[in-house]
């Protein structure tokens, strides 16, 4: 089963009986409030803003039970998957809890030592930050960022990689497998950053081994944040960051 797969399964019935508090699209991220004040947040993918119109979709889901948000993980329209991730680490906020803090430890869990080679989906500044500090080889592209070009990154992904980084970004893209195809078996793979769904089952079928997410902890704050077009260092302000990696 693919990853949409897996999410959809996992959570039809909780979001059958799920009503959606409130939906917040804001510029950078979403955030999706449920009736029982979980939240789950995932970046706000937008492709070229050509009206002032973004969300197609006429209905008004708050109020309303949530599963009609989850069933958006298999629309073909990148805004609709974002709302669809958001509810998916709303329907799993409960869960969260049982995982680690995240104690900065990502480089050495993914044995990334001076020299190494990494490949980077998505520039994470402050870790690429780090990297240089290790005088690491990297490979990176960010679509967005127009950093790199996917040719040049998957030849190095495949022959030329110790660690591989990748945006939770991916998720909501629907690029996740596709990279992950590329990677070399045996090799460590992280997915971070608050869009990032701490739900280590749907990822089984890939190579991850670490994921790192995001647990709001005050909602009113974080939506304030998001509503305000703010970006991921004043989200951490008021949540949890989270830490899995497999044994």
């Amino acid at each position: 089963m693919k990853i949409y797969d897996k999410m959809y399964e996992l959570f039809r019935e909780k979001a059958a009986g799920m009503k959606v508090a409130s939906i917040t699209i804001g510029l950078g991220y979403t955030a999706i409030v449920l009736e029982d004040d979980s939240i789950g947040l995932s970046y706000t993918w937008m492709d070229g803003k050509t009206s002032c119109s973004l969300m197609k979709d006429p209905e008004n889901y708050e109020g309303k039970k949530a599963l009609p948000l989850l069933e958006k993980l298999f629309s073909d329209d990148l805004l609709n998957r974002s709302v669809a991730v958001a509810t998916v680490n709303a329907l799993n906020y409960a869960n969260c809890s049982a995982f680690a803090e995240d104690r900065d430890t990502l480089l050495d869990d993914l044995k990334i030592a001076t020299g190494s080679r990494v490949s980077m989906i998505g520039f994470f500044a402050p870790v690429v930050e780090k990297l240089k500090k290790r005088r690491v080889e990297l490979n990176v592209f960010d679509l967005g960022k127009q950093i790199g070009t996917k040719e040049e990154f998957y030849t190095g992904l495949r022959n030329n990689t110790d660690a591989v980084i990748l945006t939770s970004t991916s998720v909501i893209h629907g690029s996740t497998e596709e990279v992950l195809e590329n990677v070399s078996p045996g090799t460590p793979c992280a997915m971070i950053g608050p869009t990032t769904p701490m739900i280590p089952e749907v990822f089984s079928h890939l190579p991850i081994t670490i994921l790192g997410g995001t647990m709001p902890l005050d909602t009113e704050q974080v939506v304030r944040v998001i509503r305000n077009a703010r970006g991921t260092k004043d989200i951490q302000r008021y949540s949890k960051k989270v830490y899995w990696m497999a044994d």
